[in-house]
């Protein structure tokens, strides 16, 4: 009865180390799956941040060439405003220049 008894005990053991390698072995795996996940969770969050990065730098370059052609725009219509008025004040000029030169005035 006694050989029975420490027989079962000793299976008992067995029995229980081979839980505890398999828990280990499991433990090691999902450790192992887990890091993977994570590796491939922060790649795809790279990938995503330089894609929004990308996203808001076209975007705001896109604003800005509409501004820059905005200003163009309102510079050109100025300039041509000036390059009028600068026409029609050299007419003046040259007519006062005349009537100096002629003794007009």
């Amino acid at each position: 009865m006694a050989v029975e008894a420490l027989k079962v005990i000793r299976e008992g053991e067995e029995e229980g180390r081979k839980l505890l390698e398999e828990a280990k072995e499991s433990v090691a795996n999902i450790l192992k799956d887990a890091e993977e996940e994570i590796k491939r969770l922060k790649d795809k969050a790279r990938e995503d941040e330089k894609s929004l990065a990308a996203e808001i730098s076209d975007k705001y370059a896109q604003e800005g060439k509409k501004e820059a052609e905005a200003i163009l725009k309102t510079a050109g219509e100025e300039a041509d405003k000036l390059k009028a008025a600068t026409e029609s004040n050299l007419d003046s000029t040259a007519n006062v220049v005349l009537e100096i030169i002629l003794g007009v005035r």
